[in-house]
């Protein structure tokens, strides 16, 4: 998602890829995000504003307590100890019971997240946010979206409802060869010309599954064991998702930016991801974080808009 309007990139500059992935609010949401606003504008909603909001009844939702950082440490990959890590995972994914059938017609998310706008000087991260998304679970349908959208000074702050017309259902997302090898060539041929490096499209396309889906356990176990097979892959310890919780890092670095799948490092469960520059660049100093999110909740629900008891 290159921005037409932003002058020729000197040769440091950051990826095209890693640009639409800082942009994108996830590939799997089906969302194309509106034209950009000025960089210098302020997404604070003014005082005066917020109450005109609150005396007509809107609800403000407070920004999240947890700060991302703009910055953070690039730390050393291991590409060995990927290959263990995710095989690891893989074993444990393949062992786990099948979902339950039935139970409702939509995937409710709920996560925290930020990204940055690039392409106009220094990438600027936004506030932290929640997310709640509605994805059709078995046909394709309408979904929803809520969080806060940052078009307009104005609504920076106050949660926005969106709908998401024609979604591809999530059984479809997660419908996928169980050999890797199959998967693997899959995305790599529906990736094909999307990006400069096949392997970190590959690698973007199974976070995208990761991240906003619901995936049966012996497909958690092929992406895994796919994403083992694409060169590069690595292992980053000490880092944290949005939410600030601990974890370790399934990482690919792709030139000037790395992409992190970010999980529990004792029980392998999912937390998120994070994306940062490894170099310096236009878009800002190696560290700078690019997106980054945390799901906080995952669950099957019976109608549009609905959300879990608990």
């Amino acid at each position: 998602m290159n921005d037409p309007t932003a002058p020729a990139a000197p040769p440091v500059a950051a990826l095209p890829a890693a640009r639409r992935h800082a942009l994108r609010h996830h590939l799997v949401t089906e969302i194309r995000r509106p034209a950009r606003r000025s960089r210098r504008t302020l997404v604070l909603v003014p005082a005066v504003v917020l109450a005109v909001a609150l005396t007509a009844g809107v609800v403000v939702q407070a920004l999240s307590p947890v700060s991302a950082p703009l910055v953070v440490t690039v730390a050393q990959g291991d590409h060995g100890g990927a290959m263990l890590l995710l095989q690891q995972m893989a074993a444990a994914a393949a062992g786990e019971p099948d979902l339950p059938a039935g139970g409702g017609e939509y995937l409710y998310v709920k996560s925290q997240v930020a990204y940055s706008e690039v392409g106009d000087g220094p990438a600027r991260l936004q506030p932290v946010h929640v997310r709640e998304i509605w994805i059709p679970l078995l046909h394709r349908g309408d979904g929803q979206v809520r969080q806060p959208f940052y078009d307009l000074p104005l609504l920076g702050a106050i949660p926005t409802t969106r709908k998401l017309p024609d979604m591809t259902p999530n059984a479809q997302i997660v419908d996928l060869p169980a050999d890797p090898d199959e998967l693997l060539a899959k995305l790599y041929r529906e990736r094909a010309g999307q990006g400069n490096n096949p392997q970190a499209e590959a690698f973007t396309a199974i976070g995208d599954v990761l991240h906003e889906s619901l995936v049966p356990p012996q497909i958690r176990a092929a992406l895994y064991r796919a994403a083992a097979k694409i060169p590069g892959v690595e292992v980053v310890r000490g880092v944290t998702d949005a939410a600030g919780r601990p974890g370790i890092a399934v990482a690919h670095t792709d030139r000037n930016w790395r992409h992190e799948w970010i999980f529990d490092e004792r029980t392998f469960d999912y937390l998120g991801e994070r994306s940062y520059l490894v170099k310096d660049t236009p878009d800002g100093p190696a560290g700078t974080v690019l997106g980054t999110s945390a799901v906080t909740q995952r669950a099957v629900v019976p109608s549009l808009g609905a959300r879990p008891k608990r």
